[in-house]
């Protein structure tokens, strides 16, 4: 009786644990043959041109090296500062304003610049309590310009922000009622809506003020109300306005821990007096 010959071996040489570890390192840039990897030899660094030395490794209270990733942090940071900013849709008008560049010609103006700052420069303890923030009033008064001032200081502390009109969110949200366009639900477009760090609701008051669309801005805010994640309402209605526009429910839901911001004063964009003489107009000095 002839004896089985031993099967060949067809699996494949195993990886032990430490070749993957030294082939991980050599990707970082790291000599795995080298005494550098030793743990008395961390922590130890990379040069950044623009910001200078950054850690790549550590020792922790182990006494365990920990690698980091080799990139300079404050790089990555700009580059996600970079991406939240294209994301914002902040429109290109307002993309300078700032509270340094608001102008203040009447006691109300300060107001609304020290509220909205105080918004801004605080806003993780307003996201905490979903404090909301209602700006209203004549056109032209400035509230895009303090709003837009507020989306920079909350996208530099790395929150997400998005700005939208009231249409845009009504048009997104029955925009999937039509077959063949877009792959996603009424209720997927409405949580996107409420995900966002802070969503800034500009022209409210502006669409038909219909039933229907009354409900999808309220599944918005009630949304954004029950996660307690702040939402920002620009609109050139009074703030009876506002509130008969959205409706009583979703106007309450902002006011709970929130503020109202009355812009009564003269429009800027109307502000200067122009001069009747055509040859001053010819001249350019209009």
């Amino acid at each position: 009786m002839a004896i089985p010959k031993k099967s060949e071996n067809k699996h494949q040489p195993l990886v032990h644990t430490g070749d993957a570890a030294r082939d991980l390192l050599a990707r970082w840039g790291f000599d795995p043959n080298n005494v550098a990897i030793l743990p008395d030899r961390h922590p130890q660094y990379r040069e950044c041109a623009r910001h200078g030395r950054y850690p790549i490794s550590m020792v922790d209270e182990r006494d365990a090296i920990r690698y980091m990733s080799p990139v300079c942090p404050v790089c990555a940071a700009e580059q996600a500062s970079r991406r939240l900013m294209e994301s914002a849709a902040i429109p290109k008008r307002y993309v300078d304003c700032g509270f340094d560049n608001y102008v203040v010609d009447v006691p109300g103006q300060q107001t609304a610049l020290n509220v909205c700052r105080d918004y801004a420069d605080y806003f993780e303890e307003h996201a905490r309590k979903g404090s909301c923030l209602v700006i209203c009033g004549n056109p032209g008064t400035g509230k895009n310009h303090l709003a837009s001032a507020i989306a920079h200081v909350v996208l530099a502390k790395g929150h997400s922000v998005l700005q939208v009109t009231a249409y845009d969110i009504i048009a997104r949200i029955r925009q999937t009622w039509q077959r063949g366009i877009g792959n996603s639900t009424e209720l997927e477009v409405i949580r996107g809506f409420a995900e966002v760090g802070l969503l800034i609701i500009d022209e409210v008051g502006k669409t038909f003020g219909s039933d229907g669309e009354r409900v999808h801005l309220f599944e918005v805010i009630d949304h954004r109300y029950r996660d307690l994640k702040p939402t920002l309402i620009l609109s050139n209605e009074s703030i009876g306005g506002v509130e008969k526009y959205l409706g009583p429910a979703a106007f309450d839901r902002l006011c709970q821990n929130g503020g109202l911001l009355l812009f009564d004063w003269q429009s800027h964009r109307r502000g200067r007096e122009y001069k009747s003489d055509t040859a001053a107009c010819l001249r350019g000095e209009l």
